[in-house]
């Protein structure tokens, strides 16, 4: 039996969907609060085929309380507050939800034995890649610099932490590249854009638009994450203690990296739009980080995954999906109100007094 904590969410509903095509029959539990980035409208496609119920990961009587209803088996923890922008904003959620709930969830597994708990992290964890080093890897230090990456290294920290002093859970962890596909909610940047485009407005592109970014499907994520589940990992080795490289974490990647400008003019031109009519360059966020990149050599090595999806391809049916489901994103920006924030005119707690 699967437990997937974060399920109504982007990444969450398309592991969702991986798990019903790879066992039909399988008993599935899908756990979220139905916080800002949630979204149950999403789980309707997949009927009476699974359980779900609305609890917060960071409270352990909730939490308790669906570990002795359903005895899971397997534990996939997506379940995360993961925007930087809403982070600057209201930093004390994210760290609720990122680093107290990942401990709330890890104690449940170790009071309520499965046979093996993932937790879902983000190459974020690492930080700014400095100027001359070509990537980061598992045994790279955390380093984050945000509200949000810090609360999910914070939470990194508590899963190294539980690996460690209880062997006998089997715990892994994952980090990922910039995800993009379908049900991805309209704040970040490619649904953000195809969005704005559809109401006749412009697309925001921070400063100078030339952040990189390395790109991975959600399917390809959702492929790597199972097999990282169910990998046949043993015993965490006596030389994690001082080589995290060591630890059960695979960073998960597809060798894509490109910059957000190239991104916004991919994205229209495959709605056929001409991106010095589209674009507008607009104030950047505080701390943004300029660029990130992960090696996925150890998972293609202990594991044998590889992508699948080709950008050029999965971008262009990621813009055709948006295209043809803008009742979707209509409903959600509906029901969420306006998703882009502009920093020339926002004021930050701390400014308000």
């Amino acid at each position: 039996m699967y437990l997937v904590a974060g399920g109504a969410g982007f990444i969450g509903t398309n592991f969702v969907s991986y798990l019903r095509s790879r066992h039909p029959g399988d008993k599935l539990v899908v756990l979220d609060y139905l916080g800002f980035a949630a979204n149950l409208d999403n789980l309707a496609q997949f009927g009476d085929a699974i359980e779900f119920r609305a609890a917060d990961i960071s409270d352990s009587a909730a939490m308790t309380a669906v570990y002795e209803e359903f005895s899971p088996d397997f534990v996939v923890n997506f379940a995360a507050e993961s925007h930087n922008d809403r982070a600057i904003i209201d930093p004390s959620l994210f760290m609720r939800s990122n680093a107290l709930g990942a401990q709330v969830l890890l104690e449940c597994s170790r009071r309520h034995p499965v046979s093996a708990h993932l937790h879902v992290s983000t190459i974020e964890v690492y930080g700014e890649l400095p100027a001359g080093r070509e990537y980061f890897t598992e045994g790279s230090p955390l380093n984050a610099k945000t509200p949000y990456s810090a609360a999910k290294a914070a939470g990194d920290q508590i899963v190294r932490a539980y690996m460690q002093t209880y062997p006998q859970m089997n715990i892994r962890m994952t980090h990922c590249a910039n995800n993009y596909g379908p049900f991805q909610l309209p704040e970040k940047l490619i649904p953000l854009m195809i969005t704005n485009v559809q109401r006749g407005r412009k697309v925001p592109v921070y400063g100078d638009g030339l952040q990189m970014r390395d790109w991975l499907h959600v399917s390809d994520h959702c492929n790597a994450i199972y097999q990282v589940l169910h990998a046949g990992l043993g015993p965490v080795p006596a030389g994690a203690a001082t080589d995290p490289g060591k630890l059960p974490i695979f960073d998960i990647s597809a060798r894509h990296e490109i910059t957000n400008l190239e991104i916004v003019t991919r994205v229209l031109d495959r709605l056929g739009l001409d991106p010095a009519e589209w674009v507008q360059h607009v104030a950047d966020r505080p701390n943004h980080d300029r660029r990130y990149l992960i090696e996925p050599g150890k998972i293609e090595r202990d594991l044998g995954w590889r992508p699948e999806v080709e950008f050029a391809e999965g971008l262009a049916a990621t813009v055709d999906w948006y295209v043809a489901n803008r009742d979707w994103s209509d409903r959600v920006l509906a029901a969420k109100g306006d998703l882009q924030i502009d920093w020339a005119t926002a004021v930050l707690p701390a400014q308000a007094r």
